[in-house]
Parts: structure tokens; sequence; C-alpha cells
């Protein structure tokens, strides 16, 4: 119980730490030359240049799923109440903005219901293989070295 516990301490620590980061950027603070003032335009729209990138497409997964819009578990709190996300203003405006596109929307969709519905197939398939290779050498595989 203990390992669990520091386990949960030390990585909600983190996740807290990456989303203040996070928000202070998307509130306009900071820029990547070095300046650690609010810039002049405010807070941006998206991670780089106020430009939906690949930047915003990497890191919007992690996010979304902190405000309880993936899994959740029966008993325990969401992860937006455990680890106080509501206080990030910026990061959650910037969850809703990307999560409202159209081909976020399609890809939130094509995960819904099973997880990973498209791997069942190639397991059974790839189960069936290893089961019918069992004991045998595939042709292709030299003995002599």
């Amino acid at each position: 119980a203990d390992a669990r516990n520091y386990g949960v301490a030390r990585y909600g620590m983190e996740v807290q730490r990456l989303a203040s980061v996070l928000d202070r950027h998307l509130a306009g603070f900071g820029d990547f030359s070095g300046e650690a003032g609010v810039r002049p335009a405010g807070p941006r729209q998206y991670l780089v240049n106020d430009q939906y990138s690949v930047a915003d497409m990497a890191c919007f997964p992690w996010a979304f799923m902190l405000w309880g819009k993936g899994y959740n578990r029966d008993g325990q709190p969401a992860a937006k109440d455990f680890l106080g996300m509501d206080r990030h203003v910026h990061l959650k405006h910037w969850v809703d903005r990307v999560a409202a596109r159209p081909a976020v929307q399609r890809g939130i969709r094509v995960c819904a219901g099973k997880p990973k519905p498209w791997l069942e197939p190639k397991q059974q398939a790839q189960s069936g293989f290893n089961e019918a290779m069992k004991g045998r050498r595939p042709n292709h595989v030299s003995t002599k070295l």
C-alpha cells in the first residue's frame, strides 16, 4: 500500500506541475525567446504560434483525460477532482477548444466503446498463429551458422 501511495503522490504532483506549466503558457506568459512576462497578444489559443499543430495533437489526449473525458474507475475520485484541475482555466479552455475540432471529434468517436477495438481481430489471429506454430520452426530460419 505504501508503494502505491508513493506512486500516486509522486505522479500526481508531476501531473499538477505539467498542467501548471501548460496553463501558464496558454495564459500568455513567456515565450521561446526567454521572456517571462505576459505577452502583449494575451492568452494563447494553441500551444505553438496560436495555430493548431502537432504539439496540440500530441498533448491533447493526456490533458483530455484529466477532466474525466476518458477512463474513470468506480469508487475512485475523478482525476480532475483528485488533482484539482479546475484551477487550470486556460488549460481547460484549450482542451475544450481542441476537443471541438471536427477531426478530433472523429478521433474521439473511434476510441469510444471498447478500448482499442481494432486490436481484437489482430490479437485473435496472432493467438491462432502462435498456437499453430508451437514446436515448429519457420522454413526461412536456417539452422546452420
